[in-house]
């Protein structure tokens, strides 16, 4: 990524519409592996999280980039953000006090095997070099019964100037999501879409930089565009009630729930 969309997201993460909107999307998910108190054991249930209390519950922020997914989920664990780039990690540090920073890569994890209760890798696989591996180490660091949360962009038709900014190397589906979680011998709980209300305007942007490559060459952060903001968090709002419980069909983003067995 570059260092400027590092500071540009520093910048905007704490109220920036899609940033609150994933945040609640990784509660409501995340929610039967971080409620307060000993959770239920991993035979208890599909829904089931690890025996740890809040006191020992350990969460980590793969590719955690300037920190705000971490400190959104910081009060029900200790956080570990773990990121290639020193400038994100230099923002976790002095704005983060609750995320441990580490430096390290996807690909080879400096943790021990089964060290941690809940792994969120949000919008970051699609950066690695090799995401297949990525995932095989965040199943091999996750705890039996813990949780895998993967938020990731969706469809390659969709790819924009955004995609070059922060160093994309591809986009997923659901199912093609979802295998890979299975592959790396996680038990997927949910597979969905997420954003469907922004497929017509991705889709429309996409299709004009493809149209007009060179007028668009240098369209850059998606991240500081913020004047449909208050619309597009009312319906991601409304977006969020549907799926408490259903899966969405079509959607910018593509969301895998899955545990270690």
């Amino acid at each position: 990524m570059e260092i400027e969309e590092y500071a540009r997201i520093a910048a905007a993460e704490d109220d920036h519409w899609w940033y609150r909107a994933t945040r609640a999307v990784m509660a409501d998910l995340l929610d039967p592996w971080l409620a307060p108190g000993p959770a239920a054991g991993p035979t208890a249930g599909p829904t089931a999280g690890p025996t740890a209390g809040l006191e020992e519950r350990r969460i980590l922020d793969a590719g955690c980039g300037p920190g705000g997914n971490g400190a959104g989920l910081a009060a029900a664990g200790a956080v570990v953000g773990i990121d290639v780039s020193p400038d994100a990690l230099a923002f976790v540090q002095a704005r983060r006090p609750g995320t441990t920073p580490v430096a390290g890569t996807l690909e080879r994890l400096p943790f021990a095997d089964a060290s941690f209760d809940v792994v969120a890798a949000i919008t970051v696989l699609y950066c690695v070099d090799d995401d297949a591996g990525a995932v095989r180490e965040l199943a091999r660091v996750l705890r039996p019964g813990g949780a895998a949360l993967m938020i990731e962009p969706a469809f390659a038709w969709l790819t924009r100037a955004h995609d070059k900014t922060v160093h994309s190397r591809r986009r997923y589906t659901r199912p093609g999501l979802a295998a890979t979680a299975r592959a790396a011998g996680l038990t997927v709980r949910r597979a969905t879409y997420a954003y469907s209300f922004l497929v017509p305007p991705a889709g429309a942007l996409a299709l004009a930089e493809r149209l007009r490559p060179h007028a668009t060459a240098d369209a850059g952060s998606d991240v500081e565009r913020r004047t449909l903001d208050p619309a597009f968090a009312r319906l991601a709002h409304a977006e969020r009630q549907w799926l408490r419980r259903r899966n969405l069909p079509v959607g910018s983003s593509v969301v895998v729930l899955a545990s270690r067995p």
